[in-house]
């Protein structure tokens, strides 16, 4: 990629983490941005160093899904900015196995995982803030089930709720996942009604 084309991936998916109207996979990722504007920028160094990165779009993914402020100048230099991204592909090229052991953290009535009672987190959003299981986990388990709309009616007014499910909404198109071996892994370790 080139600092340009490394430039507008930066503004297409911080924009996506960002606003509830733009959506990365909508637009194709574009953003409307001009060359010029890029070679007046003082900043667009950084966007040189990242372009020598093996995989800039992950790179950044990886890293607004951490955190949806992020900055350029700490994208490019910062230590955590690589070990957030080593973070997230290492859980990414595990994924069966990642799931597999935050699994043996949920209750063994699968359905009771998601479910919200008396205006409580469900025990799935509980072991996510704990730090329990992973936020892939969330995500997927959050799909293969399709529990945010009933989350969104339940839990209305949660501000913790609200800004999950965003999170959870903004980061499904980027993950890929084999939805039969899930499944299978599921219905084997649960007895699901």
């Amino acid at each position: 990629m080139t600092p340009f084309e490394v430039y507008k991936e930066y503004l297409a998916i911080k924009r996506h983490f960002n606003s509830k109207t733009y959506n990365y996979v909508t637009y194709n990722g574009k953003v409307s941005v001009k060359k010029e504007t890029f070679d007046k920028r003082k900043d667009r160094f950084f966007f040189e160093k990242l372009s020598k990165h093996d995989d800039p779009k992950s790179f950044l993914l990886a890293n607004f899904l951490d955190n949806p402020k992020g900055w350029i100048k700490e994208l490019s230099y910062g230590e955590s900015a690589k070990r957030i991204y080593d973070d997230w592909l290492k859980k990414n090229q595990s994924l069966v196995y990642t799931i597999t052991n935050d699994l043996e953290k949920f209750d063994e009535d699968f359905n009771q995982n998601f479910k919200a009672q008396n205006h409580e987190h469900p025990k799935i959003i509980k072991l996510y803030l704990g730090k329990s299981i992973s936020f892939e986990t969330l995500v997927i388990m959050c799909d293969m089930v399709g529990c945010l709309n009933y989350w969104e009616k339940t839990l209305k007014n949660d501000p913790i709720i609200e800004e999950i499910i965003f999170k959870i909404k903004k980061y499904l198109p980027f993950i890929y996942y084999d939805k039969e071996k899930l499944r299978k892994i599921c219905l084997d370790k649960f007895e699901i009604v």
